[in-house]
């Protein structure tokens, strides 16, 4: 019996259509979440002729720089070019998380379920943000696709290498992908195949700051700092209010993940077993740097939703069934989509910041608020350390490997003309540094005059 398929450009021309209408409130937004604004201003300066880690630091592979100086080539030196980049980004992801589940089910109706899923939840838990863990899991996904329907060793190890280059917490996943590659095509030599695709993205970064001089700058920023940063410790809160806030958000999706695992236990079907591996070898990445922030927990979204569709296939083709089984599973995410929405909707402080300095000359000094501003007003930052939890917060000083103190003072001393902060800032010394933050208060009390006031953000000018 001939099975008649649902054409693949009008379900790939929907899927991105679905992705740009959700996302449209985003554009209007300079800023999303802190890391987003750090990786433009490092795809900036790459652009101006800067390599990475070497005007701005940061501890992420260059992947995401990569990509983020691509789509400002592509769509213009500004945020929306990232915001463009993400629907890209979730639109092939979508795709491909339907072909899997077609691929596995044989079920048009499963493969659009999961890809509908995933549009829906990756609005949720920081996904509108243009953030490294969906650009990690396009390619991890791509790669999970390719071992289904090929037999490219070559091009799933070049896609997981990519993953890995993006974040390197995909590394956990790739085991389950790598196993399932060779058991499905039963060809050991396509084990060095792989192997050899997975390691020439890594290499190739290796080879252009040797090129440049720069290895050890880059083995410093880009690899060591990351073992420094494991070293932090497990906090109890932090694991309870994500573990609060995932059952409100993808509860039913962390449901179906347990149902497979239970049905992958009992039946051991290889495709179960699969979806398993690549489920739990995720969760590991999520937990692996034990900070729990929502945006990590994006990587596993891709095979929740590619689970979800594959039940949803075994439950018959009773319409009621089926319609019944998609309403109570994406209720949660519905809703927790709706608020994450609802949360962007306001006024874009830091794009009216950017604008009104842009017009005045002189140099800008982001103290412990949106380095977007830097970016916004055209001005190049005064320190390698732009993201203010390098300076002023008690934990990533010591992955960077910097003096906080003396790094403010040497940045004061080059008298920024304009220096912008929180009219609210943190005072908890757990939390923040206070010595940096005499600093600042010592030299805006002697030197500088309240230029403009913001909600939550003032401005202030050198005298």
């Amino acid at each position: 019996m001939t099975i008649r398929r649902l054409p693949s450009w009008p379900i790939a021309l929907l899927f991105f259509a679905a992705t740009l209408l959700s996302r449209i409130p985003t554009f209007a937004q300079s800023v999303l979440d802190w890391d987003e604004s750090l990786y433009f201003l490092m795809a900036q300066q790459w652009r101006h002729g800067h390599l990475p880690y070497t005007t701005i630091w940061d501890n992420k592979p260059i992947g995401i720089y990569a990509i983020f100086a691509v789509a400002q080539t592509a769509f213009g030196d500004r945020v929306a070019s990232i915001r463009l980049a993400m629907v890209l980004c979730v639109s092939l992801l979508t795709f491909v998380v339907f072909r899997i589940t077609r691929a596995l089910t044989d079920d048009d109706a499963a493969g659009l379920v999961a890809g509908a899923a995933l549009i829906l939840c990756s609005l949720s838990n920081d996904g509108l943000s243009s953030n490294t863990e969906l650009f990690m899991a396009c390619c991890t996904a791509l790669a999970v696709w390719v071992s289904l329907t090929t037999e490219r060793a070559f091009l799933v190890g070049l896609l997981l290498g990519a993953a890995f280059m993006i974040k390197y917490v995909s590394i956990f996943e790739t085991p389950a992908i790598f196993f399932f590659f060779l058991i499905r095509h039963r060809r050991p030599e396509a084990g060095v195949r792989m192997i050899l695709g997975a390691a020439l993205p890594l290499a190739l970064a290796a080879l252009l700051y040797a090129a440049h001089g720069q290895l050890g700058l880059w083995w410093e920023t880009s690899i060591a700092s990351n073992f420094r940063r494991v070293d932090a410790p497990f906090t109890a809160q932090a694991f309870d209010y994500a573990l609060h806030m995932e059952l409100l958000r993808w509860g039913t999706l962390y449901l179906a993940g347990l149902a497979l695992l239970v049905l992958a236990a009992a039946r051991r079907r290889a495709d179960d077993l699969f979806l398993a591996a690549w489920l739990l070898g995720g969760a590991v990445g999520v937990v692996a740097a034990k900070s729990f922030y929502d945006h990590y927990f994006l990587q596993i979204l891709p095979v929740l939703c590619v689970i979800l569709g594959v039940l949803f296939a075994r439950l018959g083709r009773t319409a009621w069934v089926r319609a019944g089984f998609v309403a109570a599973a994406l209720a949660l995410p519905a809703w927790a989509a709706k608020t994450a929405i609802g949360h962007i909707l306001a006024p874009d402080i830091p794009g009216e910041i950017g604008a009104a300095l842009k017009d005045q000359p002189g140099s800008l000094y982001v103290f412990d608020t949106q380095p977007i501003i830097y970016a916004l007003a055209g001005k190049t930052p005064p320190t390698r350390f732009v993201l203010p939890s390098e300076l002023i917060g008690r934990s990533l000083p010591r992955v960077a490997g910097d003096d906080p103190v003396a790094e403010i003072q040497r940045i004061l001393a080059a008298a920024p003309d304009f220096i912008v902060r929180r009219s609210d800032p943190e005072t908890n010394p757990a939390i923040i540094n206070p010595d940096v933050y005499a600093e600042v208060n010592a030299a805006l009390a002697a030197h500088y005059r309240l230029w403009q006031s913001y909600p939550g953000i003032v401005v202030f000018q050198r005298k």
